[in-house]
């Protein structure tokens, strides 16, 4: 920040950019929330940190995340395109390196059976 000061970008905020990002990708059906852990205990209110797990560390960012893709899509395509959307948000907005996008593709929602 050039002598002005400092800026810390909470890791709840890197969540919430990175459910956003995974969001607007076409064939994500759902973002599935994580397991709890003990970091989650002291954040229960924060909506994004139950579905996104953020490790920093100085500029650097680890995302990790599980999804759920709209079946008879190629889930390498739409995992591919979220993990760019997710990189690509969270550098462009907060100059962070994104060193690695992770995900869990954890199932496939298949569209309701019409009854004949």
């Amino acid at each position: 920040m050039d002598g002005i000061g400092g800026l810390v970008i909470s890791d709840e905020v890197l969540a919430a950019i990175a459910m956003t990002a995974a969001r607007d990708i076409e064939g994500v059906s759902a973002i599935l929330p994580r397991p709890a852990d003990v970091a989650r205990l002291f954040h229960p209110n924060d909506v994004a940190s139950r579905y996104v797990k953020v490790i920093s560390a100085e500029n650097d960012v680890k995302i990790q995340m599980s999804l759920r893709i709209q079946s008879g899509l190629r889930i390498s395509s739409v995992a591919g395109a979220v993990q760019r959307a997710v990189k690509n948000a969270i550098q462009n907005m907060t100059g962070h390196t994104v060193s690695r996008v992770n995900l869990n593709v954890e199932g496939a929602e298949f569209p309701a059976q019409q009854a004949s």
